[in-house]
């Protein structure tokens, strides 16, 4: 263009239009790869990357391939999967910075947000994604870099919920809610049913009016977290909406994990720099639901999983008379659950973690069977990690129903599907051929316990064969940990009493990790009682004058706790309450350390009579007055959290991890139900 040409503003002109070209081909690319994205969670994988392969060639499309690398690692745990995920997040951040340093030289592709936004959440969404490799790389440095690009990560997202709060507050306050802002965002939403009125998450917004109320509200929760913005619609734009559906998402999910650290990750945690807010981080996640998007997914992912396998897993809950809004955070409100994944199953029909969903919420409500049911029905899915997902859920669903031929089964096909911890899986085969041994010896059918025998001595061999070659951040994995002491243990005793390996077992392994994976509070009465028989002292198959030997401080500890779960879960709180002082309390507390002894005892103990107190609070006397009443509710109370930080600040043991979590859900609900009852200052 002539110079000429320049003095009267042509440049500028045609700028404008190339400007406006290049912003509507982001647009365009932005919404291409979103529709692959979302072909990834509908479980097309193969198509996902054909259409990504085709695309115009942008950052979004780079993180629409990451994405595939980043879910395929975190459902499978497989160490290429983790090195590749790293090596394309690394790839997608780098360009993202590229990106945003053009883009912060022309005018701005969204109407809410700075040029460049867009960038910036995809930068914080890589190093997310980053954070969590660096932690399965198995890697303290990794893990520690993770960290760093956490904080980061929480900085530029506050910065950009910052800006979205400051926009819509200078709208209402220049315009009103009849603001050009406002009404494309209402109009966006005409017509839209995002959540059916009997499944609209509760905190949700369609409009700017609820901003100022639940701002105050939020500040009511003394929280020191980041910038909010309550509003909650389907943007015009679709880079409005995928920067609002990604923060929201991205925040949400950070907050909320990092407020299940177990005690065990203190020190990330000081690392890090700054400490979760659940409830605010829980709301944050339901806002990004209500998108259409990958991110919406991701978050809609993040509560179903949060709800069915960490709350459902956890025994201190809110009561169902004291459970309301302020609740939901604690406990499963299991009508907006269910909502939110009729919505994901009418949005994403073919994938098959709504499947899994649903079956880990009957299972919460005590139908293992129908859970087992729904689990074995319906086409596998593509993603071999997903259907390693199913398959092990359906494994761990048969140990708790006491399915022995199920559990062994299924377990057996996880080694086929994922190598993540094939010495667990082997033992938990050998642990399923175990009780079917006890069960023919019991009948009197030897030929079957022959069999049997044979079979559990070869996986139980088989497991620590494949022991010590994973670990999670430079240590051994807890559970393969948990697992060859277990072996060592039986072994040298079945060296020391001259029996064969199976007969050397004492307490029914089977029971004991129910209890460590938590799923006894998936069990029925009819499975309580199963579970009460296989931890009869009855069962042992060792020759009678060993059996003694079997029946040391350390196994009658772990029967125990075993037995105490499970009296608890039958409301014979009184029973497991003595059981556990018997067994345990009474004792010095050095019987149950060292050598093959299981130093997980006494802290589950200290656990298990926190939950008794907490059920006992929920349970007082008939003839109490309104005074006694809170008076009986708060001793309970004090007696549960006592318990739970003796817990909390227990030295280090194999499943501190585990049980870690089951006492931070706890600590966190009495905080809950402390400030619901007026007790603290709010």
């Amino acid at each position: 263009m002539s110079r000429l040409a320049s003095w009267f503003g042509g440049s500028k002109a045609a700028e404008t239009v190339e400007y406006q070209a290049e912003i509507d081909a982001e647009r365009a690319n932005l919404e291409y790869a979103m529709r692959a994205t979302n072909l990834i969670i509908d479980d097309d994988i193969d198509t996902a990357k054909k259409v990504l392969a085709e695309g115009a060639s942008s950052v979004y499309k780079d993180l629409g391939i990451a994405l595939i690398s980043f879910m395929k690692a975190i459902l499978g745990f497989e160490k290429e999967n983790i090195a590749l995920a790293a090596k394309l997040l690394a790839e997608c951040e780098a360009r993202a910075w590229q990106d945003l340093k053009h883009a912060k030289g022309r005018p701005a592709a969204s109407q809410i947000f700075p040029a460049g936004t867009e960038y910036e959440v995809v930068v914080a969404q890589t190093q997310l994604m980053l954070a969590v490799v660096g932690v399965l790389n198995e890697s303290v440095i990794e893990a520690m870099s993770g960290c760093l690009k956490l904080r980061r990560a929480y900085n530029t997202l506050d910065a950009i919920m910052a800006k979205e709060k400051e926009y819509f507050k200078k709208q209402r306050t220049r315009t009103g809610s009849g603001s050009a802002a406002v009404a494309s965002a209402r109009a966006s939403t005409e017509g839209k049913n995002v959540f059916s009125a009997a499944h609209t998450p509760s905190s949700s917004r369609t409009s700017l009016e609820g901003l100022t109320t639940d701002m105050e509200k939020l500040t009511a929760l003394g929280t020191t977290s980041p910038a909010l913005q309550e509003i909650d619609v389907e943007l015009a734009n679709p880079v409005d909406a995928f920067i609002h559906s990604g923060i929201n998402m991205c925040m949400g999910m950070l907050m909320l994990m990092m407020s299940l650290m177990p005690p065990a990750f203190a020190r990330i945690l000081a690392v890090v720099g700054f400490k979760g807010d659940r409830e605010i981080g829980m709301q944050m996640l339901w806002r990004s639901t209500a998108h259409h998007n990958a991110n919406g997914a991701f978050a809609g992912i993040t509560l179903l999983n949060f709800y069915h396998s960490i709350l459902g897993l956890t025994d201190i809950q809110p009561h169902g008379a004291d459970f309301d809004e302020s609740a939901e955070p604690y406990g499963i409100p299991q009508k907006k659950v269910a909502g939110l994944l009729v919505t994901l199953r009418a949005r994403f029909p073919q994938s098959r973690m709504w499947l899994i969903e649903e079956a880990k919420g009957l299972a919460n409500r005590r139908n293992l069977a129908a859970a087992i049911e729904i689990l074995e029905s319906g086409t596998a899915s593509k993603m071999k990690q997903i259907q390693a997902i199913n398959v092990f859920t359906l494994a761990l669903f048969s140990m708790s129903a006491h399915d022995w031929p199920r559990m062994r089964k299924y377990f057996l096909q996880v080694l086929e599907v994922n190598t993540w911890s094939q010495a667990l899986y082997y033992y938990m085969a050998g642990v399923a051929s175990l009780e079917l041994y006890r069960d023919a010896v019991a009948r009197g059918d030897a030929t079957t316990a022959a069999a049997e025998k044979k079979k559990a001595e070869a996986y139980l061999r088989d497991s620590r064969e494949k022991s010590a070659k994973k670990t999670f951040m430079a240590r051994q994995l807890p559970f393969e940990a948990f697992v060859q002491r277990k072996l060592q243990k039986w072994e040298a005793r079945s060296k020391d009493l001259g029996v064969d390996l199976a007969d050397a077992v004492s307490v029914s392994p089977a029971v004991e990790m129910t209890f460590a994976f938590g799923t006894t509070t998936l069990m029925s009465t009819s499975e309580f009682d199963k579970a009460q028989d296989c931890l009869a002292w009855s069962r042992l198959t060792a020759p009678a004058d060993k059996l003694d030997k079997l029946k040391d401080r350390d196994e009658l500890g772990v029967r125990a706790v075993c037995l105490a779960s499970i009296l608890r879960g039958s409301n014979h709180l009184d029973e497991a309450q003595t059981l556990l002082q018997k067994e345990v309390l009474s004792h010095d507390k050095n019987l149950f350390k060292g050598g093959h002894r299981e130093d997980y005892v006494v802290p589950a103990t200290l656990h298990e009579l926190a939950a008794i107190a907490w059920a006992e609070c929920d349970q007082p006397p008939a003839d109490l007055d309104a005074s006694k009443l809170e008076a009986h509710q708060k001793a309970k109370v004090k007696e549960c959290e006592e318990h739970l930080e003796k817990a909390r600040l227990w030295e280090s043991y194999v499943l501190d991890g585990r049980i870690g979590m089951r006492i931070q859900c706890g600590l966190a609900t009495l905080a809950w139900y402390r400030k619901t009852k007026g007790w603290v200052a709010a």
